[in-house]
């Protein structure tokens, strides 16, 4: 479970429809992830916080509105094994290894690939360049 702080930002970050539990699922597998190759939890902590998009105002609004369709589309993750294996295929070598928060593109695709059943969504396949 994230921490208090990070969980507190999560709750106030949720899009119209999602479930905590389910964004909190994936803060942590992301963080979990990244643990070999990012040995500073805190700056992790901020790179998937970024990445994800908990409030943090300097993010381009096409890359929150598409973050926020991506996650959505992740509905149920937090009690779902295939959902859970599927969002772990998804996460790009990219957003494994990034370091710095402030070396984030804001360009969905070379963080996360959409797995097949998302690429069905229009307005998510014109966000996610």
């Amino acid at each position: 479970m994230p921490s208090e702080r990070i969980a507190n930002e999560i709750q106030r970050s949720l899009a119209d429809g999602e479930r905590f539990g389910d964004f909190a699922y994936l803060f942590d597998a992301l963080m979990f992830l990244r643990a070999p190759y990012n040995h500073d939890f805190s700056l992790s902590e901020l790179v998937v916080g970024r990445l994800l998009c908990i409030i943090f105002p300097d993010k381009p609004a096409k890359y929150t509105r598409a973050m926020q369709t991506f996650r959505l589309g992740f509905s149920g993750v937090s009690t779902s094994p295939e959902l859970e294996a599927e969002f772990s295929n998804s996460v790009r070598r990219a957003a494994i290894t990034l370091v710095r928060p402030d070396g984030i593109v804001w360009r969905p695709s070379l963080y996360f690939s959409l797995p097949p059943r998302l690429r069905e969504l229009k307005d998510l396949r014109e966000w996610w360049s």
